[in-house]
């Protein structure tokens, strides 16, 4: 589907001594749009097809985080914070001072710390499964991700394997991360939109509590659907809320 979408510029940029790979594509005269996948995705990852027919509206803007797409690893422990400084160096060097931000799972998650840590820069923010901390996920899915991560560094460990190293830093993003609370979720003060599947790996309440947090929020529960399933509904549902949410 990607091939139906215009490509404005793509190519890499340096930040704290790492080649980032990017992509702008869509609407050459839209408004910014950032779109942050999920744990473990690349610039090409967005879950559903909300980029095909949001770019016909937006300058879309994308990015390989450490460790992902032909973006290097680096020698950094993967934070929220870090990511942060990474996205804020894209968008400086792409000249962008304001921006729309859509964000899946860890991409939400992201979205909201760069909304917390730079807040002059976004002007609209939409998050799709996401939470604040490990608290808001459901304790066996918790578990799941903690074994895995485990397994991964036990891996990496024993074969000094770069994929094993790389593997195990990607899924420790999901082991203690982020680190936000609703107090500080509550600073932010742009329209947001909180999207999350009746039956999500994060928690419902907490889900809720999220949307409580921010004054003026939007909160859409897609029925009979989990954390990524929820955009097989993108055509009729997902994607008018989206439109409408971000003005198009």
């Amino acid at each position: 589907m990607e091939n139906k979408v215009n490509v404005i510029d793509y190519g890499f940029f340096k930040h704290d001594g790492l080649d980032f790979e990017y992509q702008v594509s869509g609407n050459p005269d839209g408004e910014a749009l950032v779109m942050l996948n999920g744990n473990g995705g690349d610039y090409r990852c967005f879950e559903g097809d909300l980029y095909v027919p949001l770019s016909e509206y937006f300058r879309i803007i994308r990015f390989s985080t450490r460790g992902t797409g032909n973006t290097p690893l680096g020698d950094k422990k993967l934070t929220f914070e870090l990511f942060c400084d990474d996205l804020k160096a894209l968008l400086d060097y792409l000249g962008v001072k304001k921006t729309n931000v859509c964000g899946f799972s860890d991409g939400g998650n992201l979205g909201m710390c760069f909304a917390v840590a730079y807040p002059e820069y976004v002007s609209r923010l939409a998050v799709f499964g996401s939470n604040l901390n490990t608290r808001g996920t459901k304790t066996l899915d918790q578990l799941g991700i903690i074994k895995d991560h485990r397994i991964y560094a036990i891996k990496a460990a024993l074969t000094k394997d770069h994929e094993w190293k790389r593997r195990c830093e990607i899924e420790g993003m999901m082991v203690g991360q982020p680190k936000l609370n609703y107090k500080k979720l509550s600073a932010i003060n742009v329209p947001f939109l909180n999207v999350f599947g009746e039956f999500d790996m994060i928690k419902r309440r907490h889900s809720r509590r999220i949307t409580k947090a921010v004054k003026g929020a939007e909160e859409v529960m897609v029925l009979n659907a989990g954390h990524s399933t929820a955009f097989k509904k993108t055509d009729f549902l997902i994607l008018p809320v989206v439109k409408k949410f971000l003005g198009v």
